[in-house]
């Protein structure tokens, strides 16, 4: 008998049939040993229990006795995660996949629930959303699963919208000199940073002018609870004209 460890409890049991009139003695060897009372095993091992007939009616014995074997082979531990994954989702579209560590002579089994459901054969994500998938052990000598399951978790979050522009801005200086401010507006739940190029650039703390010329200013969004931010920024530009000579 072999079997994978289930539960704590689990008994095996060496098992034998007599002749009529016959009634079976277990001992701890093929010959000799001592008798054992009950040939169980409920720990992970192996152990050989031997059976011997007893014709009960003459006291006659069996010239050799029948091994038994009961094995109970651990089960491997749950994978190690490979860790959760969160990103911002990019263009082309990235594909997220699903990675965790066995044991040696161990292989991984994909599933999508913690018990029960359904093999998956790519644990991955290359759309907005989360996905979770849960990563069993298997070891192929014993044939024994972990008990319980890993679960790893895949999210490709969405970009937010470029910021709403509060409109460009042009105006003839006066005295004393005005300044002009870029403005923008975010979704809920966004921040805006203004820069000094449409990429890369420099982030601007206050975007303003205050002196005769032009400016533009680049706002992108960031969704606060993601971290992610807007695919392009939106231009504002700024405009003081010069007064002309009386």
């Amino acid at each position: 008998v072999e079997e994978c460890v289930t539960s704590p409890g689990q008994i095996l049991t060496a098992s034998a049939t007599a002749g009529a009139g016959q009634q079976v003695v277990w001992y701890t060897a093929a010959t000799g040993g001592s008798v054992v009372a009950n040939p169980t095993r409920n720990t992970v091992g192996t152990v050989t229990y031997y059976a011997e007939a007893l014709l009960t009616a003459t006291g006659c014995t069996s010239p050799t006795r029948t091994a038994v074997t009961l094995t109970l082979n651990p089960n491997p531990d749950a994978p190690s995660s490979g860790g959760d994954q969160e990103e911002c989702i990019s263009s082309p579209t990235q594909t997220l996949t699903a990675s965790a560590s066995v044991g040696t002579g161990e292989t991984i089994t994909w599933y999508t629930a913690a018990t029960g459901g359904s093999v998956v054969a790519n644990p991955t994500l290359n759309a907005v959303g989360t996905v979770t998938y849960y990563a069993e052990a298997f070891n192929a000598t014993t044939g024994c699963a972990s008990l319980t399951r890993t679960a790893v978790t895949l999210t490709l979050n969405p970009l937010p919208a470029a910021p709403t522009s509060g409109g460009n801005q042009e105006e003839c200086i006066v005295s004393p000199v005005q300044t002009l401010t870029a403005t923008a507006t975010p979704g809920a739940g966004e921040t805006i940073s203004w820069y000094t190029a449409a990429t890369g650039g420099i982030v601007v703390a206050n975007p303003t002018l205050n002196t005769v010329g032009t400016v533009t200013y680049y706002a992108e969004a960031e969704n606060t609870t993601t971290g992610c931010v807007s695919a392009t920024r939106t231009a504002v530009t700024l405009t003081l004209v010069d007064l002309p000579n009386a």
